[in-house]
Order: structure tokens, then C-alpha cells, then sequence
């Protein structure tokens, strides 16, 4: 056993109910390696990381001139927001991948719909259609689900009912569940694939349409939200802390320089960021 795996192992048997809401979220991500090893890596990374953060934060708050004693006060603070930080990154990157893949699934959807009522209504077997839809599909997302649904049918020996009812668990994305479960429901009657095939495309096209409108608002709103938070707020706050600094005043104790720094170096890239993971999470909707 490697060892992520286990200490990600030993961390389930000490927290295992608190996070296992989390786990059923990270099987849908899209990850390749067991839970236990993802803990377990983001643990290590935490083990390497934390020692050079706090020897900066100590060497940074001494640079300005605080005591040694508050200096490790200050550190220790600095030091437990970031393990805050870094739990919260550790346990909503699945969430976030999770929704990201589903939107990009549901954005390809009535797509590789289109195909799949065109091969059903060839005649051809269901696991014919699956492979071939496979092929054709172009989306690595769609691909993954469609490349597991036929491995439980054929390398596991799954029946096709049981590898639906998978499959519907398995999928971030609801509309491909909803398409799924209808499925297996259209599969047990013997009902026509083409024609439930064809309708959910139609609906599907109908609710993308209206999705779009949507997703064009919300780019404009963060494009506004671009334009206070990185160019007007910056610019502001800066001229207003120079200004206190040239009166040698401070801003709760701080010195003025210090929130300028901390502004440039922190707060305008950590805006970036948070725009850019917005823009994607509208943009991977379409």
C-alpha cells in the first residue's frame, strides 16, 4: 500500500462520518485514485508546505520590526487561517470538479443525444449503440461515463438494468441521470429508444437556449464585478493608504505600507483568481 493511502486511511478512521458526505462527491468528481489516497496527498502536501509558510510568515513579521513574542503570535494566527485555507481547498476541489464536469456533460448532452437516437434507430443492440456513441463522442467527460457504463456491462458482467441504475448514481450530472434513469425505464418496457431519445434532445435543446441567456447575464454581472474589484477598488484604496502613510498614520494599528503590500501581493491576485473560477464555472455551463 502506498503510503497516501494510508495515512488518507488513518484520517477516515478518526474523521470517517464527518467526511463521508465528501466521499460520495469525490466518486463523482472524475478522480482516478481511491479517496483514501487523495487525503492522504493533500496531507503530505500539507506537511511539506506548512513548515517554509511559517518560517516566512516568522521572517516576514520580524522584517517589520514586531518582537520575537509577537511575531509567533502572529505567525500561529497566519498559520491557522491558511490550515483553514488549505482543509477548504482540500474538500471543495472535488465539489467543484464535480460541478464542473456535470455542466460540461450537460452542455454536450443533447449532442451526443442526437447520435445515440440516430444509431437507435438503425436497430442496432444497446451495447452496439454505447460503443459507437463511445467512438463518435468527442467530449472526454461524456466519453468517461460512457466507457464506464460499458465496462460494468461487459468486463464486470453487469446486467444493463443494474449498470443504469450505476450509472444514474455515478453521474454528476443531472440531466444525464434523469436521461439514464428514463432509460432503464424505457429498456425494462421495451419501449422505443429513438423516440425517448429524440424528446429528451428536444428538451434539451429548449432548457440550453434558455441556459444561454442566462449564462451571457451572468458573464456580464462578473465583467462588472472585474472591473470594481481590480481596477477602481485597488486604485482607490492604494491612494487612500499612501495618503495615510505620508501623514504617518495607520489603519488599525497597521501600518499603511504593510496593507498596500498586502493588497498588491494578496488581495488583487486572490480577485483574479476568484474571478477567473467564476468565469469558468459560467462558461463550462455552455
Amino acid at each position: 500500500m502506498s503510503l497516501p493511502y494510508l495515512l488518507g486511511s488513518r484520517i477516515l478512521r478518526f474523521a470517517g462520518e464527518r467526511l463521508r458526505p465528501f466521499r460520495e462527491i469525490y466518486y463523482t468528481a472524475g478522480f482516478s485514485d481511491l479517496y483514501e489516497a487523495y487525503l492522504g496527498k493533500w496531507l503530505i502536501a500539507y506537511i511539506i508546505a506548512t513548515p517554509p509558510v511559517a518560517s516566512l510568515t516568522l521572517a516576514f513579521h520580524q522584517s517589520l520590526g514586531f518582537p520575537l513574542p509577537v511575531s509567533v503570535l502572529l505567525t500561529l494566527i497566519v498559520l491557522s487561517a491558511y490550515s483553514l485555507v488549505f482543509l477548504a481547498a482540500c474538500l471543495y476541489y472535488p465539489v467543484y470538479r464535480k460541478h464542473s464536469r456535470g455542466w460540461t456533460i450537460t452542455a454536450r448532452l443533447p449532442y451526443t443525444l442526437v447520435y445515440f437516437a440516430v444509431l437507435a434507430s438503425s436497430g442496432l443492440g444497446f451495447t452496439e449503440i454505447l460503443r459507437m456513441v463511445r467512438d463518435l463522442e468527442e467530449n472526454k467527460e461524456v466519453r468517461r461515463e460512457v466507457d464506464l457504463l460499458l465496462t460494468d456491462i461487459e468486463l464486470l458482467g453487469v446486467d444493463v438494468l443494474t449498470a443504469l441504475e450505476r450509472a444514474v448514481a455515478r453521474s454528476p450530472s443531472a440531466a444525464l441521470s434523469l436521461f439514464l434513469s428514463g432509460l432503464r425505464d424505457a429498456y425494462l418496457t421495451g419501449g422505443n429508444l429513438y423516440s425517448y431519445a429524440s424528446f429528451v434532445t428536444q428538451r434539451l435543446l429548449e432548457m440550453k437556449r434558455s441556459e444561454l441567456q442566462r449564462v451571457a447575464n451572468t458573464v456580464a454581472a462578473i465583467s462588472e464585478m472585474y472591473v470594481t474589484l481590480m481596477v477602481a477598488a485597488p486604485l482607490m484604496f492604494i491612494v487612500m493608504l499612501a495618503i495615510i502613510s505620508m501623514l504617518g498614520g495607520t489603519v488599525g494599528g497597521l501600518p499603511a505600507n504593510l496593507l498596500i503590500a498586502v493588497l498588491v501581493v494578496i488581495g488583487t491576485p486572490s480577485f483574479a483568481a476568484a474571478t477567473l473560477v467564476m468565469l469558468d464555472s459560467a462558461l463550462s455551463r455552455v
